[in-house]
């Protein structure tokens, strides 16, 4: 969806008269990633498939240093075997500049429609870039970074020590999910109307419209995340839509029509589709606790 430009400065933050406030945890902006120690063997070292990729989840951005001494606890069990390359100045070496030097990767999946809708997002994703942090989204069906959902990692590897490197990007990453948090916390309490009509734009997108490209459907659902994740919504649950979306984006990708028949092959399933989800969202709402918070 397109962005909506920010509002004029909100009215005071309202408390609700039960006394409840809508949930704002930064693990729903981030909720987890992985680490990955790269190491490629010392008689090949520009091997491009002969890397030994040694990786660890974490679940929150403070288990990222915990999950760094599993995979170096990890490598160490490996190198008792295997001899790594490696070189005094240059450190780790590898066929791929971002994994020279530490070899460390450290990658998180984010969703930043907060920012995205008060108008924050393309300086919050130019500072990561300034930062050394990259990002990929999803562009389809003729939209840019559907969902504005991001994978994040570190473009690069070196210059620092190993546990520096993972400080730093564990920070960088924490910082991120705190500004999406803030901008969610900002939609509630300054800009209600803003963050109404997205919603309620989104919903009636889905229950009326005749033509859905599953991109589009995952794009629309990504404000009505929001307000689930906040309590907002009587009809469907936040697991529901988490569900719908992950569907959608482990479907295979269909290739854009190149003749006037897969055009027509097109449009009959997006209608097929568009009939069906319409279906599904027609009994859903925003509820009596979104009214009392937003209006």
């Amino acid at each position: 969806m397109s962005a909506r430009p920010k509002g004029r400065p909100g009215r005071p933050p309202k408390r609700p008269s039960n006394g409840t406030y809508p949930n704002l945890l930064t693990t729903d902006a981030l909720a987890g990633g992985r680490i990955t120690l790269f190491r490629n063997p010392a008689d090949k070292p520009f091997g491009e498939k002969d890397a030994f990729a040694i990786s660890a989840d974490w679940a929150t951005v403070d288990d990222i240093p915990t999950a760094y001494s599993k995979a170096e606890e990890d490598e160490r069990r490996l190198a008792e075997t295997h001899r790594f390359a490696w070189h005094p100045d240059f450190g780790y070496l590898s066929p791929f500049p971002a994994h020279c030097g530490t070899g460390i990767r450290i990658e998180a999946e984010v969703h930043l429609e907060g920012l995205h809708i008060i108008g924050d997002l393309p300086p919050v994703l130019a500072g990561l870039t300034a930062m050394r942090i990259g990002y990929s989204g999803i562009d389809a069906d003729g939209l840019r970074n559907v969902a504005h959902l991001f994978r994040i990692s570190n473009d690069s590897a070196i210059g620092l020590p190993e546990r520096a490197l993972v400080t730093r990007v564990a920070h960088v990453f924490a910082q991120l999910a705190e500004q999406e948090t803030a901008a969610r916390k900002a939609l509630v309490d300054e800009q209600p109307l803003l963050f109404l009509d997205s919603v309620e734009r989104a919903l009636a997108i889905l229950r009326h419209a005749r033509l859905l490209s599953p991109y589009e459907y995952i794009d629309l659902l990504s404000p009505i995340r929001l307000a689930a994740i906040m309590g907002f919504l009587d009809g469907v649950t936040r697991s529901q839509i988490d569900e719908a979306m992950r569907r959608q984006l482990n479907r295979p990708f269909t290739q854009p029509p190149s003749t006037q028949e897969e055009e027509r092959q097109r449009d009959v399933r997006d209608a097929d589709f568009a009939d069906r989800v319409s279906a599904a969202f027609a009994g859903v709402r925003l509820n009596d606790f979104a009214k009392d918070i937003l209006s």
